[in-house]
């Protein structure tokens, strides 16, 4: 009878030892969850804010700045167009919650347009075949730096 006895407690402590673990687990799933779910708040968060003071767009066709646009004093929504020197041509537009975008391009892929209206500075938009490129920085004294935001 004394080994029955004996079995009995350690299948016991192993129960134990098992809901014990299963507890551990179901925490760090849960904590885990939390901090991904928080994660995705955050950047859901930081790329759709308004603009904020100082906002401006720089538009640079072949590596040169040709406009920069204040993102912040738009009273309303307005459109002016880019030609390239080999007869290419984008349609650009600003509006009052301090976005930008291209609307129209001449480019076969239109990459450019599918990136959509932008308004703060992690996605530039691109039109490679055009050789034009729209960043949104914070300040005017941001054209000038020559590192990129990794690198800062």
């Amino acid at each position: 009878m004394d080994l029955n006895k004996k079995d009995m407690k350690k299948a016991d402590s192993s129960k134990d030892k098992s809901k014990a673990s299963s507890k551990k687990i179901a925490i760090i799933l849960s904590l885990l969850i939390l901090v991904i779910g928080l994660g995705a708040g955050l950047s859901l968060y930081i790329m759709n804010r308004e603009a904020t003071d100082g906002s401006y767009a720089y538009i640079y066709q072949n590596n040169e700045l040709i406009k920069v646009v204040d993102l912040t004093n738009v009273k309303e929504d307005y459109e002016f167009r880019i030609d390239s020197e080999d007869g290419g041509y984008n349609i650009v537009k600003v509006t009052t919650d301090g976005s930008i975008g291209i609307i129209e391009a001449s480019c076969p892929d239109h990459v450019c347009m599918n990136t959509g209206f932008i308004r703060n500075g992690l996605v530039p938009i691109t039109c490679l075949p055009n050789e034009l490129v729209i960043e949104v920085k914070n300040s005017k004294e941001d054209s000038n730096l020559e590192y990129d935001g990794v690198a800062q």
